[in-house]
């Protein structure tokens, strides 16, 4: 396809040396595509990185609709909590029943989908529309994470993108991202830093190989 603009930043601080080490840490894995680190915690340590929604396998696009991704592992536990608990059902039937959340719900998913066309170069965006319609429209319709409609599949998700935009500077705030916000602080939870020295030291990488 011929050299590939680099992507805009839409978010964050850029990446720092140590940053895909830390990043790898925290999801086990090596991350596929960083574009930047969207918010940090207190300590410098990832929290959110936003990813490129493009990959280009053997010639063939393939999209990664998750534009924001929690990395922060203790976040992550703290969500998990919260989805064995049946809050993806509970919210999901608050969306069902209460317009103004709904309405909400679908600006927040749009506003979503332009910010991910927005990283995509013009002439890497004109290519996909030409030779590959179901990706573009995959790249320019999905939601957050890769909803479509109004089902809610991962809390993780929307607290990720809450944790990214949380004034609504960029997009139209996540309400959902917004409500676990709130449980999380009601349960004594900050979103900056975990407190918490075992995971502060798996972030830094004290005792663990890089």
């Amino acid at each position: 396809m011929g050299r590939r603009l680099a992507p805009r930043l839409l978010l964050g601080d850029g990446m720092r040396q140590d940053d895909l080490g830390k990043i790898t840490r925290q999801l086990g894995r090596p991350p596929r595509g960083v574009v930047c680190v969207a918010k940090r915690c207190l300590a410098g340590h990832p929290q959110v990185i936003t990813t490129y929604p493009i990959y280009w396998g053997k010639g063939q696009p393939k999209i990664f609709p998750t534009l924001y991704w929690l990395t922060c592992p203790a976040l992550k536990g703290q969500v998990g909590g919260l989805e064995t608990e049946g809050w993806i059902n509970r919210l999901q039937q608050r969306v069902e029943t209460d317009d103004t959340l709904a309405n909400k719900w679908d600006e927040a998913h749009d506003q979503y989908a332009k910010e991910r066309v927005r990283l995509v170069p013009s002439e890497e965006l004109a290519l996909l529309k030409e030779r590959y319609p179901a990706q573009a429209q995959v790249l320019e319709a999905a939601g957050v994470g890769g909803i479509r409609g109004r089902g809610i599949k991962c809390l993780h998700t929307h607290l990720a993108h809450h944790l990214a935009d949380p004034n609504g500077s960029v997009s139209k705030p996540n309400p959902i991202g917004d409500i676990v916000a709130g449980l999380l602080r009601k349960q004594g939870i900050t979103m900056d830093f975990c407190y918490d020295e075992e995971w502060e030291r798996f972030c830094r990488g004290c005792g663990v190989d890089s």
